[in-house]
């Protein structure tokens, strides 16, 4: 009985399938170099628009920190501003007072030279973003 499946599974084996096999073709696609030269130009691709994004990245900032120095500038011209008009003011009692009103109590104004400067740096800071943002477009 043994012998019966042996020699069955030798016959099974030594026969040919009854289905056709069907030949390899060739395929239509490119060759497997020309894939990886895509897949690396992908890559370059990516990374330059991860480059591009960590530049607007940075210009965004850069904005930011000129926002927030030119709000420090306004408060600081302003007060400046006040400071000019109170003088203003002073002078303007010192020569028109009658004769007999004290206005030694009135507080002394300084003069705002650090103005000039504090708003040239603001605008070359503005300068130097105005050319990143150009190199980057």
């Amino acid at each position: 009985m043994m012998e019966d499946f042996e020699s069955e599974i030798k016959q099974a084996v030594s026969r040919r399938p009854a289905f056709e096999v069907p030949e390899a073709r060739p395929v239509s696609s490119p060759p497997v170099f020309v894939k990886i030269d895509r897949y690396r130009e992908l890559l370059e691709d990516i990374q330059k628009l991860r480059s591009y994004s960590l530049g607007l990245r940075d210009a965004l900032d850069a904005m930011a920190e000129i926002e927030k120095e030119f709000k420090t500038a306004m408060g600081l011209t302003n007060k400046v501003l006040d400071k000019v008009n109170m003088l203003i003011s002073s002078l303007d009692m010192k020569l028109l007072r009658k004769a007999g009103n004290d206005i030694d109590h009135l507080p002394a104004v300084k003069s705002p030279d650090e103005v000039e400067s504090y708003v040239k740096g603001i605008y070359d800071q503005v300068e130097k973003l105005k050319k990143e943002l150009h190199s980057l477009s």
